[in-house]
This record gives C-alpha cells, sequence and structure tokens, in this order.
C-alpha cells in the first residue's frame, strides 16, 4: 500500500503492532501477577518502578532523545556539514552505559535507606536490589533503539521491545512453576523476570547492529564518515555536543519523573490520611497502578510509537527550515490523535465495568477505568505534542508545562485525596492532563488548520449511536455466555465497533487516502 512510502506512517504502525503485542502479552502478565501476588504485594511491588523510572531518565531517556534528535538533524538533506550516525550511537553508549554503571552500584549497595527514606516501604529493599542489575543492559538498548528512531528504522527497536516482554514473561512463568513456593518469593521471581527480559532484549539489540554494521557503513560513509564535527562551526566534538543536549533533556525529564516518582510513593500516604488501612491503601494503589491504568493506557501504543517517529522527522523538517512539512505533521498528529481518544472514550466508558469484573474479578478496577477513560485523547495529543515541540528544540517549554500538569495532580494528591478519597485523584488526573494538552496546542496554533466537523462532531455522533448499539449486543449475546466465555463477546464486539468506525471516517471523508499515502 503507498502510505507504506511514507516513513513516519510506516514506523508508527511497525511500533504500534510491536506496542500492541506487547501490551497484551503485559496485559495477560499483569492478570497473572495479580493472582499469584494478591493486590496487596502488587502495590509493593510496583513501589520500585519510580526508582526505575528516575534512573532510566538518568542514563537513559535523555540519551536516547538527544540520540534521535541529532541523527535526525545530521540526516537532513540541508545538512552538509554533518558527522556520522554511528558516531553519535557510539558518543551516547559510553555516556549511558557510564552513568548506568553508577546508578547500578548506587542502588544496589544502598537498598534498604532507598526504601525507606524514598519509597517509605522498608520490604521494597530486595526488589531494588535485583532491579538495578538490569540498568546497563537498558542503557545500551536505549542507545541502540534511538539510534534506529533517528535514521526512521523502527523494526529493530520493535523487535526487541518484543523479544524483552516475552523473555520476562517466559522466565517468571517457568520459576514460578518450578521454583514458587508463596507470594513473597513470587515477587522475587517477577524481579528478576525485569533483569532476564532487559538482557534478552539487550543481547537481540547488540547482535543485529553488528550484523547490519557492514551495510550501515557502506550506506553512510560517502556521506557522513569524513564528518568529526556537528554543525556548529566544528568547535565542539560530538561527544560533548550530545552531552550537552543530552544533558538538557535528562534534567528536564529528570525533574517531571522525581515529580512522578513522588506522585507514585504519596498515594498509598494520602490514602491512609484519609482512613484506609496501609494495607488498604496499598491494595486501592495496586488497583489503580497495576489493573486499571495499564488498561486505560493499552491503547497509548500507538500515540507513543507515532511520537517517537515524529522526533527525528520534525528535527529533520527544522533543519531543513521546511515549515509547510512541520504544519502537516501538526496537523496529522492533532486529528488521528483525537480521532484514536474518542474511539477509545467509547470503549472504555461502555464496556469499563465488564472490563475490571471479567479480567481482574474487581469491581473497582471497572468503576477507575470508566472515569481514566476520558483521559484518552488529551493523554493521546499531549504525547505527541511533546515530541513535536521538543524535535523543534524547545524542550524548556514542554519542560515548564509537563511540571505545571503535574503540580495540579500532586496538589490533588496532598490536599484533596486525604478529604475525598482516590476519586480526587482520578479528578486531578483528568484536569492535569486536560491543561497540559491546551497549553501544548496553543504553543503549536500556528502550525494546527482545525476541523472540528470531522476530527469531533462526526465521529463522536457516530461513536454515541455504535457504542449504545454494541452495549445491547453485548448484553442480549452474556445473557447466553457464563463466566470467562464472555471475554471473547466482549473482544468480538469491540474488534467490530473497531472496524465499523474505520470505514465510517473513510465514508465519511474524515480520513483520505492522500494524507495517509503523503511520502512527506
Amino acid at each position: 500500500m503507498k502510505f507504506f512510502q511514507n516513513k513516519l506512517i510506516k514506523g508508527t504502525i511497525i511500533l504500534t503492532v510491536a506496542g500492541i503485542i506487547t501490551r497484551i502479552i503485559g496485559f495477560f502478565y499483569r492478570i497473572f501477577l495479580a493472582g499469584i501476588l494478591g493486590s496487596g504485594l502488587l502495590g509493593i511491588y510496583q513501589l520500585i518502578f519510580p526508582i526505575y523510572g528516575i534512573c532510566f531518565t538518568i542514563y537513559g531517556a535523555g540519551i536516547q532523545t538527544a540520540i534521535s534528535q541529532l541523527i535526525g538533524t545530521t540526516t537532513s538533506k540541508k545538512n552538509n556539514n554533518s558527522t556520522s550516525p554511528l558516531k553519535i550511537l557510539a558518543s551516547g553508549m559510553v555516556l549511558a552505559l557510564g552513568l548506568s554503571l553508577l546508578l547500578m552500584w548506587f542502588v544496589y549497595s544502598k537498598p534498604e535507606w532507598i526504601a525507606e527514606k524514598i519509597i517509605l516501604e522498608k520490604s521494597c529493599a530486595p526488589y531494588l536490589k535485583i532491579m538495578s542489575v538490569l540498568f546497563p543492559f537498558c542503557s545500551l538498548s536505549a542507545c541502540i533503539s534511538g539510534y534506529y528512531y533517528g535514521i526512521q528504522n523502527a523494526s529493530v527497536p520493535a523487535a526487541s521491545q518484543i523479544i524483552e516482554q516475552l523473555s520476562r514473561v517466559l522466565f517468571v512463568y517457568l520459576m514460578y512453576i518450578f521454583a514458587g513456593a508463596g507470594s513473597e518469593s513470587n515477587a522475587i521471581i517477577a524481579v528478576w523476570g525485569l533483569v532476564a527480559g532487559e538482557i534478552c532484549g539487550c543481547i537481540f539489540s547488540v547482535i543485529r547492529l553488528f550484523i547490519s554494521f557492514k551495510q550501515i557503513k557502506s550506506q553512510v560513509a560517502g556521506r557522513y564518515f569524513a564528518m568529526n564535527k556537528l554543525k556548529n562551526g566544528g568547535k565542539h566534538p560530538v561527544f560533548m555536543t550530545l552531552l550537552s543536549l543530552s544533558a538538557m533533556l535528562t534534567t528536564t525529564k529528570l525533574i517531571v519523573s522525581f515529580l512522578h516518582s513522588a506522585e507514585a510513593i504519596f498515594i498509598p500516604a494520602a490514602l491512609q490520611k484519609y482512613g484506609l488501612s496501609p494495607s488498604g491503601s496499598l491494595s486501592i494503589y495496586g488497583v489503580l497502578s497495576g489493573m486499571a491504568m495499564p488498561f486505560v493506557l493499552f491503547p497509548s501504543a500507538i500515540s507513543n510509537a507515532f511520537a517517537v517517529m515524529l522526533l527525528p522527522s520534525i528535527a529533520q523538517a527544522q533543519a531543513e527550515k521546511n515549515f509547510s512539512r512541520i504544519r502537516k505533521s501538526v496537523t496529522f498528529a492533532t486529528k488521528y490523535s483525537l480521532l484514536t481518544g474518542w474511539l477509545f472514550v467509547c470503549i472504555f466508558v461502555i464496556f469499563g465495568n465488564e472490563m475490571g469484573t471479567l479480567f481482574f474479578h474487581n469491581e473497582t478496577a471497572g468503576s477507575y477505568i470508566v472515569i481514566l477513560s476520558w483521559l484518552c485523547p488529551f493523554l493521546y495529543i499531549s504525547t505527541a505534542f511533546t515530541s513535536i515541540i521538543n524535535g523543534m528544540g524547545h524542550t524548556q517549554l514542554t519542560f515548564i508545562i509537563t511540571v505545571l500538569s503535574l503540580i495540579i495532580k500532586i496538589y490533588f494528591l496532598v490536599v484533596l485525596v486525604p478529604v475525598y478519597g482516590i476519586k480526587a485523584y482520578l479528578a486531578g488526573m483528568l484536569l492535569s492532563q486536560v491543561i497540559m494538552a491546551v497549553l501544548e496546542g496553543f504553543c503549536l496554533k500556528d502550525y494546527i488548520l482545525p476541523d472540528s466537523i470531522h476530527w469531533v462532531i462526526l465521529p463522536c455522533l457516530f461513536l454515541i449511536l455504535a457504542g449504545s448499539m454494541s452495549y445491547k449486543a453485548y448484553s442480549i449475546i452474556t445473557g447466553f455466555i457464563p463466566g470467562t466465555f464472555q471475554i471473547p463477546a466482549l473482544f468480538a464486539i469491540c474488534t467490530l465497533v473497531l472496524a465499523l468506525y474505520i470505514m465510517f471516517l473513510f465514508a465519511s471523508r474524515c480520513i483520505n487516502k492522500t494524507e495517509l499515502a503523503n511520502k512527506k
């Protein structure tokens, strides 16, 4: 099909498929973990991920984005004074590996202090110690993925994601079968699964890079290997340029990550102030973070994939001063984020309660899914907008807007949750996401050509009609189907809604083939 000639669309499709596969695997893995750990221990297990996120931000996230952005800029047709993408990759790997080893040593040697002083949960200490082992492997994978994103080749990162997820699940399942002896030992196995998955993903990425090294070198030798400086008058070597950009991106991401982590850590504490017991607060946190949020974030595989491919594309267009291409990309991103968002609002609002009950046997998870469904359009838009603004080189803007949205969430958490409970936190999540999307949209308003009829009114009217009819059909069908056999029926109904929605979008000209086939 012609739209596969568009690197942005092709890369997004590849990453989306990989993201959906890994999320499906991860979704059933979550159900498995909930069963072998219980909601309380699942909540404790989830508490190690804020530390994971902070460490990854330091050794991987900013460097990966910097590699992708620099390679996107240097591959611009109008950038004749550029350096080798492989040299950018090598510089990034040296920096990331050094930082990851330093952080691994710190977390491995101080797990009790981190658990007691930062996470506020002493029982997390052994999990933190194990988790630190994955840092060096994760850092190498992140750099290699950043390289492939920069050259707009998504196949290797996509395959690495799938291998990492499959390896993790297979390791945990086999260890549970042969060595599982109780909830606590199962939690230890689950953390070792994280390490096993990262090691397998890293090995694949490194092998794939070496296999294609000769081909890559021959393709870019004529253009890149003769240059040793980036386009800055030759004053700074590649490593220093990468260090400067990654430091700025890492600082931004790190502050945001700290706020995210503080938010996650204080949820159980705020719920205890509301009047819940420590076990009750951890149970609610486990339901929210381990059951409801994975469901709601499942479709974000699409928006995340699109955002990853957008950044180097926008950076390249910015270097070429191709503002027409930027305008088309921003308009395209806004439109398809909204169209995707409305679909999943419909599905989660109508079937959210059933999803919580069928998959987790937990009515609370279902109610959270329904409430959080309204995150979808604003989450998808802000994900794309953040990538676009970063690609244009305005990382300070995304930092300010993201911090503002997180401050709103933390205000709801610290001030309102102790009075009104978890629903106040859910309301804060919705409000902060709306504000973030609106502010970023305002920053990009000159690049957006809006069409409320085809972006909002027609899709929403169709989904209201299709959603109400599909729910009636589902209710009739499930009257004849018992228990877990209702899951295939739910999946079939949701798939039918998706198929009808896509056909409607084409028939009503909300989507047209021309924009999908556009090579630019």
